[in-house]
């Protein structure tokens, strides 16, 4: 009995030395096998951007930095076994400059993983130093301005645009700052039919009209509110007109030919809504001693209402203007002696025109058109015996024929020719024998 109780223990201890090597034989293989299928290896991240710290005490100091371009981003080399490099990207890793650290143009590059650091063996930047440029501090303040892109849905024009703000202050590197030349918003209009407000990012452009790069700037808005009204669209008339008298003998037709007759405008619906036509002031054209033509340029958007204006800036706006000037043309017409009255008759005296004469020859000028539809009974004409008083030097009025000067009325578009009417009348004194006439003609 005590014989096989100690053969059972003896083969029980043999069995477990056996046990513990095979337990150990079989972790030697399980780490052979897992370090041929899970292998520590390197692998690369590019393109981690790199952050800065402490960037302040430069601005401090009034003066810039600026990362070289090429130090904007860094590429690291990381130690780790498979498994734990396929769960990583280059997202997991955070690369810093730290401007504490600044010495002559360059800084150290830190690089750290934001998770299984613990599973990582190393990580080496392939650049170990990024290079900064350091310049002075550069600020100045710009007006903004806006540019209206697109055009409004057809019958609508941009109105009045205003800005939330109108200056924006830019401080960065002086180098950068000193090249923008101007800032603006870009707004679209296409299509548009009512108001709008919209939030519009601030462009900065430099003198060739590029855009500026505003990544190393620090900008007091980087956006601004801007309202745009867009104004419903009407077309109305321009109207003309001219002053003066042209020279002797010349005449206005009364045509007037311009090269802008309709302008499209748009405004204040209220004013819109009573404006029917654009009048230009005939003061702007005077016509006085022409002999020819009048031609005058004339800015038509110069006389628009308050709160209108032309609906498209892109629409000609100065009108050339020509008022017709011709010279006129003569015509010998026969006046009826009954449309000749006599003023200022002498007390005691019978006055008439004498010699028998039923008519009374006078010139007149006018345009052609005019004197074509004339005839002398359109026209009316006066004696005045105080003016022939004077003319024949009487100084006591006698039975007797004196010369007259007639003055004739002409109709709108008739004028003198300059050549004065003279006729004979009659001054019959009222104790004068009958036939005195008769004997005055003979003589």
């Amino acid at each position: 009995m005590k014989k096989r109780i100690s053969s059972f223990f003896s083969g029980a201890t043999n069995n477990l030395w056996l046990k513990l090597l095979a337990l150990l034989l079989a972790v030697m293989i399980w780490l052979v096998v897992v370090s041929i299928d899970n292998p520590v290896k390197d692998q690369n991240f590019t393109q981690i951007p790199v952050g800065v710290l402490n960037g302040e005490v430069f601005e401090a100091a009034g003066e810039a930095y600026e990362l070289a371009e090429a130090s904007k981003y860094v590429t690291v080399t990381v130690r780790a076994e498979r498994m734990v490099l396929s769960q990583l990207s280059r997202d997991d890793f955070t690369a810093t400059i730290d401007m504490n650290n600044y010495s002559n143009g360059r800084v150290p590059i830190n690089v750290k993983a934001n998770r299984l650091a613990d599973r990582i063996m190393s990580i080496t930047p392939r650049t170990a130093y990024a290079s900064v440029h350091v310049e002075e501090l550069g600020t100045k303040q710009f007006s903004i301005d806006y540019e209206i892109t697109g055009t409004p849905a057809d019958g609508y024009s941009v109105g009045n645009v205003t800005l939330a703000s109108n200056v924006v202050r830019v401080q960065g590197p002086e180098s950068q700052v000193d090249t923008i030349d101007r800032a603006i918003v870009r707004v679209s209009a296409q299509g548009m039919t009512r108001d709008m407000r919209t939030e519009a990012p601030i462009v900065f452009i430099d003198r060739n009209g590029e855009e500026v790069d505003t990544t190393n700037l620090e900008l007091s808005r980087s956006t601004i509110s801007v309202s745009v009204e867009i104004w419903e669209d009407k077309e109305v008339s321009v109207t003309y007109g001219y002053t003066g008298t042209p020279a002797e003998g010349f005449a206005a037709t009364g045509k007037i030919n311009a090269t802008i007759n309709t302008v499209t405008v748009g405004g204040d619906p209220e004013v819109l809504s009573t404006m029917a036509s654009i009048s230009i002031p005939s003061t702007e054209i005077d016509i006085t001693g022409a002999t020819e033509n009048v031609m005058k340029t004339i800015d038509v958007s110069a006389y628009l209402p308050q709160g209108i204006s032309i609906a498209n800036e892109q629409d000609e706006t100065v009108s050339t203007v020509t008022v017709e000037v011709v010279a006129m043309s003569l015509l010998n017409v026969e006046v009826p002696s009954s449309n000749i009255t006599v003023e200022n008759a002498p007390e005691g005296f019978t006055v008439h025109i004498g010699g028998g004469a039923t008519s009374v020859v006078t010139s007149v000028r006018g345009l052609p058109e005019i004197l074509a539809s004339v005839n002398g009974t359109m026209l009316t004409g006066h004696i005045d015996m105080d003016d022939v008083k004077i003319k024949n030097n009487i100084d006591e009025w006698t039975t007797g024929l004196y010369d007259a000067d007639v003055t004739f009325a002409y109709p709108e578009g008739i004028y003198s020719s300059g050549v004065t009417s003279i006729v004979k009348v009659f001054v019959q004194s009222d104790a004068a024998p009958e036939g005195a006439e008769a004997a005055a003609d003979d003589n």
